[in-house]
């Protein structure tokens, strides 16, 4: 497969393993990095690419199998520590421990479920710690856009956590 080859048929699908990658990773910066991997592998296969009959599916398969793996040696990365760093400290609070991974991962998940263009502005702001000027420059919004739609974002949070009984502390 020639560059141009690849660029025609591969380039136009960036937006999508974007999507996928940032899905799986609610991270920026890591989806960035997960679609210049994915882009690699790609391109290091491109003389069997064209026997792909879905570009797509391949790439957003591909894409996923590149989150997983960066996700998993970070994680690996985190068990390697020496033993001593691992043990539980006696003043620790496993309930309330629990307690706070559960109301993680409710809020992860309710950010999920918000639209594309609000999930992307709250979880720069909030998660990622950007300025508004960041936002502004990475999404193309002015900073009134921004502002409006961090706040419809958390107000939507905020019901979803009212409604389900879930207070959100």
């Amino acid at each position: 497969m020639t560059c141009e080859e690849f660029k025609q048929r591969f380039m136009p699908l960036s937006r999508k393993i974007y999507c996928v990658a940032f899905s799986l990773t609610c991270n920026a910066q890591e989806a960035e990095d997960a679609v210049q991997d994915t882009y690699l592998k790609l391109w290091a296969k491109r003389d069997s690419l064209p026997d792909v009959s879905n570009a797509e599916a391949y790439c957003v398969t591909l894409a996923k199998c590149v989150c997983y793996d960066r996700l998993r040696s970070r994680h690996i990365a985190t068990c390697d520590a020496k033993p001593e760093y691992r043990l539980i400290p006696d003043d620790c609070d496993i309930g309330a421990d629990i307690e706070r991974k559960e109301r993680a991962a409710n809020i992860m998940h309710g950010i999920a479920k918000l639209p594309e263009k609000q999930r992307l502005v709250l979880v720069m702001r909030d998660i990622d710690g950007m300025e508004y000027d960041e936002i502004c420059r990475a999404t193309g919004l002015n900073e009134t856009n921004v502002r409006v739609t961090l706040s419809r974002a958390r107000k939507t949070l905020r019901e979803l956590f009212n409604t389900s009984g879930n207070d959100g502390n």
